[in-house]
């Protein structure tokens, strides 16, 4: 059977949005953050903080906690109009962690993202137009697939980077196993009703290479419940295991 092969954070010039991006400086006037450094830096800690910002100060603050908890990338869901402002104000707080624009849908979200200093951008799918102005972007973009044919369009993009979505409501660990022998190259980044528990099953699909939610959030932490490290260990020690 063939089987899709490109090289982790490569993209063809000029079609995937930001695939290859290394050079050049973004709205906040930092160095643009190129598609295998972002990956690299989520396989350092492989679990991804997603938040919707509801209130500007509780975001922060759980922000600057993610930060001292080792977390290298953190996304925030611009569902809110909240959201651009907080990105922007964590950005120039912890100017060494890398901070994603999520629930890109439109272009003029796009043009949110790149003004509020973002390093990348997420989305739930991808269509022709949201393709045409994450590529005019320059940033790196992570597409939201969850089907065979939305891969392959994904793939045809350029993207080696991909978000599966919802992965909970649709076996996640399960489906990924098995586009781990069709897409080579291909790495997911995961989300949707995953938690702590979960997070074995998960680090033993080689493909996926970060998982995200809320879960870890600071204000949603428990006492006794594992710190975000803790739970990188967990999924790096599945990892591990599967490549003995």
């Amino acid at each position: 059977m063939p089987q899709f092969r490109r090289a982790a954070g490569h993209a063809r010039p000029g079609r995937g949005g930001g695939g290859a991006v290394g050079s050049g400086k973004n709205r906040s006037g930092g160095k643009m953050t190129s598609v295998a450094e972002l990956r690299a830096r989520l396989a350092e800690t492989p679990i991804l903080p997603v938040m919707a910002i509801k209130d500007a100060d509780e975001g922060l603050a759980d922000i600057d906690g993610l930060v001292a908890a080792g977390a290298p990338v953190i996304e925030i869901l611009f569902r809110t109009p909240e959201a651009p402002a907080v990105l922007k104000a964590a950005k120039a707080r912890h100017p060494h962690c890398l901070f994603g624009a999520g629930t890109m849908l439109l272009a003029r979200h796009v043009r949110l993202a790149l003004d509020a200093g973002a390093d990348f951008t997420v989305s739930p799918g991808l269509t022709p137009a949201l393709q045409a102005s994450v590529a005019a972007s320059g940033l790196p973009h992570i597409p939201g697939v969850q089907t065979a044919s939305e891969t392959m369009q994904a793939c045809e993009y350029g993207y080696s980077l991909m978000k599966y979505y919802p992965s909970e409501a649709s076996n996640g660990p399960v489906v990924l196993a098995d586009y781990a022998n069709i897409f080579e190259g291909v790495g997911f980044v995961t989300t949707g009703g995953i938690e702590t528990a979960l997070l074995p099953a998960y680090g033993a699909v080689r493909n996926i290479v970060a998982v995200g939610g809320s879960w870890m959030l600071p204000s949603r932490h428990t006492p006794g419940s594992p710190c975000l490290q803790q739970q990188a260990a967990i999924f790096k020690a599945a990892r591990a295991a599967t490549e003995r």
